[in-house]
């Protein structure tokens, strides 16, 4: 008898357990997960934060925080915790004591350019016995923008040196007079009418006003992602993408304006990216963030139809003789060469890098613009 009555003692224990944590263990526990970066460059490495906090006096001996993200983000090392297939899956296993807060970072390295979300987050408790499931769906999602990464600088000073070199022929030589910037030594390319008389009696050198350029130069970039009917490789589109950020860096660290125009589409939006003229590290960060939100896959615009509609035919869209167009395209079309060429006639030289893999040719044998050839390693 006595037997059987520390039985039913210890089922009615049991089960008053069981029941306490079935509908309580999910008070009170919050759920937090961020990156600690918004953005990073492809192939950086950037820390999941995890925090959870568990604000009543049950404890929780084992609780999953399961999430999903893009395949393209890994978890480095030795990982158990992770598994991949269509999507990278996270599960972390937690152990609370009653008002606990647990703060984790976990890395991930990023591995390709684009826009990333963690999404499908839900907390999973096995119960104070470990013998049922209870699941907790947390609607927070955060996500990461990778940028492209730039291209090997010592390939890119040939192309570099061309772009600037065109950039410089394009200068405005008119100074306005009435924005002084500072005096500086005489050289034999100064104007005699620009001698500062009292500086130079002052030091003893002969010194010149210096002004700031009337018109300032400007690089803009035409990104050309479409099919070219033959076979399509994601990596000669991506090292264009690296390119015209490569370009955008270059000339914006020299304090030259860059434009974007591109046949791709917003991830998001899906409408045609493009950004205007600008300078300065926030305007580097806007072209990076058109770029990386690209999405390949979406259909694009023809991109001779898009340099005829915004360009040639726009009879608003006058020429401007302190730009630099620089056209980053693989595709070689026969219409697209003849567009270029009315291009160049209305706007000046167009300077063509055409992306190609080992073993290919980036010839243009439609128009009379020189190609500049980027190999695809």
């Amino acid at each position: 008898m006595n037997v059987l009555l520390m039985l039913i003692g210890v089922l009615i224990v049991y089960l008053a357990i069981k029941l306490v944590f079935r509908y309580n263990w999910n008070k009170g526990l919050g759920v937090a997960l961020e990156f600690e970066k918004k953005h990073v460059v492809n192939g950086e490495t950037v820390n999941v934060v995890e925090v959870i906090s568990n604000e009543k006096r049950l404890p929780l001996p084992c609780v999953n925080l399961k999430f999903q993200v893009d395949r393209e983000l890994e978890f480095p090392g030795t990982d158990t915790n992770s598994s991949v297939s269509d999507l990278a899956y996270r599960n972390d296993v937690f152990s609370f004591l009653a008002n606990q807060r647990i703060t984790r970072r976990i890395p991930v390295k990023c591995n390709h350019r684009g826009v990333f979300k963690i999404s499908g987050v839900q907390l999973t408790f096995a119960g104070p016995f470990m013998n049922e499931i209870n699941v907790l769906k947390v609607g927070s999602t955060c996500e990461i923008t990778v940028y492209p990464k730039t291209v090997d600088s010592k390939r890119f000073s040939f192309i570099r040196s061309r772009i600037s070199g065109e950039a410089e022929c394009k200068k405005y030589m008119l100074e306005d007079p009435f924005v002084f910037r500072g005096i500086r030594d005489y050289t034999s390319n100064d104007s005699l009418k620009n001698v500062n008389w009292k500086a130079t009696a002052r030091t003893g050198n002969l010194c010149v006003n210096e002004y700031n350029e009337s018109v300032s130069r400007n690089v803009c970039i035409l990104l050309n992602l479409e099919d070219d009917g033959m076979l399509t490789y994601d990596s000669v589109n991506e090292e264009a993408i690296s390119l015209a950020a490569s370009v955008a860096e270059e000339f914006i660290r020299q304090g030259i304006n860059v434009s974007l125009i591109s046949n791709a589409c917003d991830v998001d939006t899906k409408e045609a990216v493009g950004i205007r003229e600008g300078a300065g590290v926030g305007h580097l960060g806007s072209i990076n963030t058109v770029l990386a939100r690209m999405d390949l896959k979406l259909e694009k615009e023809e991109f001779a139809a898009l340099i005829n509609r915004t360009f040639i035919e726009n009879v608003s869209v006058q020429s401007s003789d302190n730009s630099v167009y620089v056209v980053i395209s693989a595709s070689r079309r026969k219409k697209l060469q003849q567009t270029m060429q009315k291009f160049e006639k209305k706007y000046g030289q167009v300077i063509w890098i055409v992306p190609y893999m080992t073993g290919g040719e980036y010839s243009l044998d439609y128009c009379g613009i020189r190609p500049e050839g980027w190999e695809v390693k």
